[in-house]
């Protein structure tokens, strides 16, 4: 069932006077009158209203213009979901059916109660984020016209999703709705998918960033602050700075290229993480690092990748300039290095012309509704593959799993191989690689590999293909901030460098590597987590001194 329905009374909580009287601190007075908007889908929302007196009815818009009711909210409830916990753009409107009068909390004062209202902020929060669950299950957000399984709309849609944001699909072969949209806009196939934002905007076949700004995901960095700390990349590692870095009264910004949550983000689930006997998603448990990490007041850009890291010129402005992809500058007293690894690609011809609509590099919901019914094939042998092979499996007609070694022993969890053992639809191909892929406008159709000691060949009818092979450390984009690597690329840290440096701290002062990008760590979620607490207390230490 929907968790409008299961969890209502958690997402629309009424408050006592007592705790509306405790709120007043935090807020001012503002009284509206029947017919007005106190927000609108796309705008940004002042903040989070407490409803005082009267009646507000909140509702979501469809493709083609009309309304649809989401809830009608009165005296003791509050108006609010994620979007207004950072000051972003509204998903739903909010339209006055009576006269009344609201407490409206900012967004800086709003994370202020959270923090300072213990109980009371836990209550809110969590209607926060369930309220954000629910329109992700019920489909607001940018709309996005085109063909079902097309290259641009799966990334489109990837794209949204790994950030946690709200979306709805209309398949333009298949809908009518989708049909009338292309039509009324005279899109054409190559401008496909078309793309509706919140605010009205209209956009084709854009780019990943081009989306993110029309939806308010993310919006310019202030080129005239200078935090304390900027940390580039938002998985396990990156977001654990965030947390307790702001937690402790640090300024920090968090950048990332993509989304937030990294590689564990993309894990389908994770059963031997502490804390969590019966496994969480990856998305489920990053999400939660993110939100946490706007509670404490962390700004987050994401989508904004680091282009250079260099020394500003003005010392002003802090120690470090970081330049962005869009041409923005960010300052800071000092820099954490938490940009992960990058995907391996298959080197196999033809993997270009697949990698859109055919090749996977993780194995989402969306990935999984793909494949029902259908054989795939997952290469690699390491963790990540085994929760994605027993997730894939669950829909899947049938999972080739691929290994160039003999076997899985060596490589992955002993609970996964036991489980792996367990599916009728799964089977093992030790000691193979794949030789060939084959297909036509991008749309992979078969699959050739090779058992390495017998040379045999064998190719299946398979459209889609998941690949993890493992990782390499993403670090090309540091040409500008010229720090020592190993000999496998990997950033060397503190006493790898020799005597005299801080822990996890680079060869340039003030430059410090956590996580999978770090020489010598240990590529795990709690060890990414726990490098992102570590490398706080050295943060205090070199911004003490620097202050001497």
């Amino acid at each position: 069932m929907a968790t409008f329905d299961t969890r209502h009374d958690q997402m629309f909580p009424h408050l006592e006077a007592e705790e509306i009287a405790r709120l007043r601190r935090f807020g001012e007075v503002r009284r509206f009158a029947a017919g007005d908007m106190l927000f609108h889908a796309g705008g940004v929302s002042p903040g989070m209203y407490v409803l005082l007196a009267g009646q507000v009815k909140i509702v979501r818009g469809d493709p083609l213009g009309a309304e649809a009711l989401v809830i009608d909210q009165g005296p003791g409830q509050f108006l609010a979901e994620l979007a207004q916990l950072s000051g972003k753009p509204a998903l739903v409107s909010g339209r006055a059916t009576t006269d009344g009068e609201a407490l409206l909390i900012a967004p800086d004062r709003l994370r202020a109660l959270l923090i300072a209202e213990a109980e009371l902020g836990e209550r809110i929060m969590r209607a926060l984020i369930l309220r954000r669950v629910s329109l992700i299950e019920t489909g607001a957000g940018p709309v996005i016209v085109g063909p079902a399984g097309q290259g641009d709309v799966l990334r489109l849609i990837s794209f949204l999703n790994r950030n946690g944001h709200p979306n709805q699909f209309l398949d333009s072969d298949a809908d009518e709705g989708g049909r009338a949209l292309i039509e009324r806009f005279q899109v054409t196939a190559d401008e496909l998918p078309l793309v509706l934002c919140p605010g009205g905007e209209m956009l084709r076949n854009p780019s990943e960033q081009a989306l993110a700004r029309c939806i308010g995901l993310v919006g310019r960095v202030d080129p005239d602050k200078v935090y304390d700390v900027a940390v580039v990349g938002a998985g396990p590692a990156g977001l654990a700075t965030a947390v307790y870095a702001a937690s402790e009264g640090l300024s920090v910004l968090v950048l990332d290229a993509r989304a937030f949550g990294g590689q564990a983000g993309a894990s389908a689930r994770i059963e031997n993480y502490l804390g969590f006997p019966t496994g969480v998603s990856g998305m489920a448990l990053m999400a939660r690092a993110y939100n946490q990490a706007q509670k404490f007041g962390a700004d987050l850009a994401i989508p904004d990748a680091v282009t250079t890291v260099e020394t500003a010129p003005d010392p002003a402005h802090g120690r470090f300039r970081l330049n962005l992809s869009y041409g923005d500058a960010a300052h800071a007293r000092a820099v954490v290095i938490a940009s992960g690894a990058r995907y391996r690609r298959l080197d196999v011809p033809g993997v270009d012309a697949f990698e859109a609509a055919s090749i996977h590099y993780w194995a989402s919901p969306l990935e999984r509704k793909l494949c029902a019914g259908e054989e795939v094939v997952l290469i690699g042998g390491g963790n990540s593959a085994g929760q994605a092979t027993v997730f894939l499996a669950g829909q899947a007609a049938k999972v080739w799993l691929l290994v160039r070694g003999p076997g899985l022993e060596a490589t992955m969890s002993k609970y996964l191989i036991d489980r792996i053992k367990g599916l009728a639809n799964v089977e093992l191909v030790a000691e193979s690689e794949v030789t060939a892929l084959a297909g036509a406008e991008g749309a992979l159709r078969t699959v050739t590999w090779r058992h390495r000691k017998s040379g045999a060949e064998t190719t299946r009818p398979i459209r889609h293909l998941f690949l993890f092979i493992g990782a390499e450390p993403n670090t090309a984009w540091m040409e500008g901030c010229p720090v020592r690597l190993d000999n496998r690329g990997f950033v060397l840290t503190g006493d790898q460098l020799g005597p005299g440096r801080r822990p996890l701290e680079t060869s340039r002062d003030g430059v410090f590597a956590i996580g999978d990008v770090r020489s010598g760590s240990v590529k795990r979620v709690a060890a990414a987590v726990g490098e992102g607490a570590q490398v706080v207390a050295a943060l205090h230490g070199y911004l003490a001194d620097s202050l001497v």
